[in-house]
């Protein structure tokens, strides 16, 4: 017991386990909730890397969660459709490209999406962002944004991001989604480097949320939407997403493929991808690459990206 010790006393449901009852597609198989009080990384841990974690297992039975004895906790070896990994602490989170993530007090979550074709979908994560930014905007009250390709953004300032990879066999693959979200954080709470640069729904709004309340929303809002993006593409979403791209219409500095390009962001296509328009008005459109914001004459740049 000594390691379950260390990391000092968890309080009896940071989480606020009430909160969190996502859809039908999650809940019908019996979920698992994996409630952990710190780990290297939720996504590493979803999809079997790393070590054993220290938290409690919970199981859906028909009427609510039901939390077994705290324990140290293997990596999840072959997580079924709705498997969700939710920590207090991340002491090693990664986003794209393997980025760090500073865990500063907040949402780390990753839960593996129930089968769907819209989880392949070349702009689902993107469309995971948007919905993020739906949520905290329509729920919270938060004026966030979404920044190509998938950092929650307030003001210039990062809220978040989202960390999307492919797990299982070729013949049964599913899709696990990273979210790592500022919550509680005040400013002092923040590294140095982060400060001015981060932000948490906390110093937004002087609300202090629990993870579960935006996760159960959140994680209800993408199974009841994913039909709909599965058969209409981006077509519904388009003329909210023109209103909340943070990039559109902007000066950048665009980096993909060990190139750089500076040009103007217009918008984003049908499969998820930044078009991008020259000094020449030629367009292409790019699926990857990190994107920075030249204002006055010079380059803004973004934290580091999320997750897990």
């Amino acid at each position: 017991m000594k390691d379950l010790a260390r990391i000092g006393p968890v309080g009896r449901d940071w989480f606020g386990l009430d909160h969190f009852v996502p859809g039908p597609r999650f809940l019908r198989d019996g979920a698992v909730l994996y409630l952990l009080d710190e780990v290297g990384s939720t996504n590493d841990f979803m999809l079997g890397r790393g070590a054993a974690a220290p938290g409690r297992l919970c199981r859906w039975d028909g009427w609510g969660w039901k939390a077994e004895e705290r324990s140290r906790l293997e990596p999840v070896k072959d997580p079924a459709p709705g498997t969700v990994v939710v920590s207090r602490r991340q002491n090693a989170g990664r986003g794209r490209q393997g980025r760090a993530w500073s865990d500063c007090g907040g949402l780390n979550l990753t839960v593996v999406v129930p089968p769907h074709r819209a989880s392949f979908d070349r702009g689902f994560s993107v469309w995971l962002g948007l919905l993020t930014v739906l949520v905290l905007r329509e729920e919270f009250n938060v004026d966030a944004r979404l920044k190509w390709p998938n950092d929650i953004m307030v003001g210039g300032r990062k809220l978040g991001g989202i960390l999307v990879e492919t797990t299982g066999c070729r013949s049964r693959p599913s899709v696990a989604a990273g979210l790592g979200l500022n919550l509680t954080a005040g400013v002092a709470d923040f590294p140095a480097e982060l400060q001015g640069r981060a932000t948490s729904i906390y110093l937004e709004q002087g609300r202090r949320v629990k993870p579960a309340e935006v996760s159960g929303l959140l994680v209800e809002r993408v199974e009841r939407e994913l039909d709909r993006f599965e058969m209409l593409g981006w077509e519904p979403w388009r003329p909210v997403l023109a209103c909340l791209d943070c990039l559109l219409g902007r000066e950048i500095i665009l980096r993909s493929g060990g190139a750089e390009f500076k040009g103007q962001a217009g918008g984003i296509d049908e499969n998820g991808g930044l078009l991008f328009e020259d000094s020449t008005g030629a367009r292409t459109v790019y699926s990857v690459g990190d994107v920075h914001i030249v204002a006055d004459g010079r380059e803004e740049s973004s934290p580091g990206r999320k997750t897990q």
